[in-house]
């Protein structure tokens, strides 16, 4: 193949609790993980030198898209040359585990790009290396999340016909609320909320028609699961003129990253 288009989609944490901290200083967790069609979208071509292009949404230290390339090519010791393009949609800092979408993205694409022959479980592990949320991508749909994030297991639960996903204007940075945490031994919600206020708002709205909210990862987006496609639009337009930030309407997925 000499072009991979690949559409990686968003995730949400349906819970997430926080067991202990290692003496490596990473965080022990147990989540349950959840695909949705917020999406990305990337395209690789092979290339005599190589090129990004389209989202830049930080610096090139710090893409976890050429982090993951860069993984690839020590593992195999071998260059694996091409053109990148990014259609960047998942918003970044907001609990979607958009950057460790598009880092998975990228392992399967120059897999299949170069025609590496590697399985799920290998990609998986290589994707260990670049963050603790990028080997759920490999398995996607609804999965329970142990360890670091390394221990992925499909299971079958229901899932609402709709979420309605509220994303304020407020970035957090995943590893300022780890620090946190270990500090005041408040979880996640908690903290999010004093960040950032407008989650509390949303949340006392809600409540007094009995829809519970959820924090997805460490924030600050939060969101609701609705079976009913009326109710869903009722309570994404009935804040769309008054909530600072941005509002979704998904559905989920059993897949995480998709070959079109």
């Amino acid at each position: 193949m000499k072009t991979i288009l690949i559409q990686a989609n968003a995730k949400l944490n349906l819970s997430l609790e926080i067991l202990h901290k290692r003496a490596d200083g990473y965080h022990e967790i147990e989540s349950i993980f959840q695909s949705v069609n917020l999406s990305d979208f990337l395209l690789f071509e092979k290339a005599k030198n190589n090129y990004f292009s389209g989202g830049i949404v930080c610096s090139e230290s710090e893409n976890l898209i050429l982090k993951a390339k860069n993984c690839l090519e020590k593992v195999l010791r071998k260059q694996l040359s091409c053109c990148i393009h990014l259609q960047k949609v998942i918003p970044i800092a907001a609990g979607f585990g958009g950057g460790s979408a598009d880092a998975a993205a990228t392992l399967l694409g120059l897999n299949l790009l170069y025609n590496l022959g590697l399985n799920k479980k290998a990609l998986a592990k290589i994707g260990e290396k670049i963050g603790a949320d990028v080997p759920f991508f490999f398995y996607g749909g609804t999965c329970k999340v142990e360890g670091i994030g390394e221990k992925i297991t499909p299971i079958k639960k229901r899932a609402p016909k709709f979420f309605v996903i509220f994303r304020p204007h407020k970035r957090i940075e995943t590893k300022m609320m780890y620090e946190l945490h270990d500090k005041t031994g408040k979880d996640f919600p908690a903290l999010a909320r004093e960040i950032c206020p407008d989650i509390e708002k949303v949340e006392r709205n809600l409540a007094k028609s009995g829809i519970e909210l959820s924090l997805s990862g460490s924030g600050p987006t939060i969101f609701c699961g609705l079976d009913s496609y009326k109710l869903t639009q009722e309570v994404a337009q009935g804040y769309y003129p008054y909530f600072n930030g941005d509002i979704f309407i998904c559905q989920p997925q059993k897949e995480a990253l998709k070959v079109l």
